[in-house]
């Protein structure tokens, strides 16, 4: 008798009462999970183009360092081709005008 008079009733009145809350959590649940999905998606995602605008980018900046290798080492080859001979040539006039000049007199043991 007591489940039928008492338990039933409070059964009852705890179901009105606990139901919408139920149904409120449920409900706010989904919201948090839905948000939460669509935030890892979206970080996913930013991750993603992230990474591959920096492989991008790196694989941009290795071919300039690659270009601007080349043509420095062509600038340099031309600039040695071009002042290895004025080099020569003003060793040659430094050693005929030093190979010109009078021997010092010898003083001492003669």
């Amino acid at each position: 008798m007591f489940k039928l008079f008492v338990g039933l009733p409070l059964a009852a009145a705890a179901a009105l009462v606990l139901l919408p809350l139920f149904g409120l959590g449920v409900g706010l649940l989904g919201i948090v999970i839905g948000i939460g999905v669509l935030v890892l998606a979206v970080r996913l995602l930013a991750a993603i183009a992230i990474g591959l605008s920096g492989l991008l980018f790196g694989a941009l900046m290795f071919g300039a360092v690659i270009a601007v290798g080349a043509t420095l080492l062509a600038l340099g080859a031309a600039i040695a081709h071009l002042l290895v001979p004025v080099l020569v040539i003003c060793g040659l006039v430094w050693l005929i005008r030093r190979l010109s000049r009078p021997l010092p007199p010898v003083i001492g043991n003669v």
